[in-house]
């Protein structure tokens, strides 16, 4: 899962703040942290290389420089060459989601990866991603469609030997998802947790622990993991037709943006 993680910098300190997590998770299956910087141009990397260098010796990594005019196709296109690698960078967590994350780098290659990404918004300014993670939450909803993550985090938390938990969010004004997709051996608001639970534990010989949660989704998950810095968050987000549609008002770009914790974000493809 993390044998190779590639950390996107773009020159600035905020880029930087994912780095001791990639460090973290690459350190325990001994995997490879690569540092890659597009530039638009040879010329830029005069007065970059020092630092870069001096990075990637602080963090064991490699480095890798692109000449591209196009920071997320440039990302993209060192993906598709990597197929095993995961993405690792920061966004910011601005109050307008248009200025955030639509048309970012950061969303664009989310889309593409076509593998989970791990995308840091740190709350306060240049604060670093915690070192290790320990816990491994996955948001699901009752569809198939968020448990598309499911193998993913359970790979993840059993390489890293953390704690995976299944969480969902009922909101009191609409029925649960689950009444309306599963059997009726889950009318209880937890039975489909359980269920995924038990599933997880047969398939992937790991333990699991499950919450359910009340309220609005994003805020409920925004409340479950506060204070718990060492937990990765695991979810998918929709890749609709309008990119706008996708993000705008969805759990996944609130939880970005108020989570306070590093997401593992997964866009499946049609």
């Amino acid at each position: 899962m993390f044998e190779e993680i590639i950390v996107c910098l773009d020159g600035s300190s905020l880029a930087e703040t994912v780095l001791p997590l990639a460090r973290g998770l690459t350190a325990a299956p001994g995997g490879t942290l690569t540092l890659l910087r597009v530039i638009a141009e040879p010329a830029e990397l005069a007065s970059e290389e020092d630092y870069l260098r001096q990075c990637a010796l602080q963090y064991g990594a490699q480095l890798r420089v692109v000449v591209g005019a196009d920071p997320a196709d440039a990302i993209a296109a060192e993906l598709a060459r990597s197929p095993r690698a995961v993405a690792a960078l920061t966004t910011h967590g601005r109050s307008a989601w248009t200025e955030a994350i639509v048309g970012s780098v950061a969303l664009r290659v989310i889309r593409a990866a076509r593998r989970p990404v791990i995308v840091h918004c740190p709350l306060d300014r240049d604060r670093a991603a915690a070192k290790k993670i320990s816990q491994v939450v996955v948001a699901l909803d009752g569809s198939e469609f968020a448990e598309r993550m499911i193998s993913h985090a359970a790979k993840a938390a059993k390489e890293l030997g953390a704690q995976l938990t299944l969480v969902q969010a009922l909101s009191a004004d609409k029925p649960a998802t689950p009444l309306q997709s599963h059997k009726a051996g889950d009318i209880s608001e937890a039975g489909y947790l359980r269920r995924r639970a038990a599933h997880i534990k047969e398939k992937y010989a790991i333990a699991v622990e499950w919450e359910v949660l009340h309220g609005a989704p994003a805020a409920a998950i925004c409340r479950y993991v506060k204070d718990m810095p060492e937990t990765l968050l695991a979810l998918t987000t929709h890749g609709r037709a309008s990119l706008e549609r996708a993000i705008m008002g969805s759990v996944a770009a609130d939880c970005v943006r108020r989570a306070g914790v590093p997401l593992f974000l997964y866009w499946p493809s049609p």
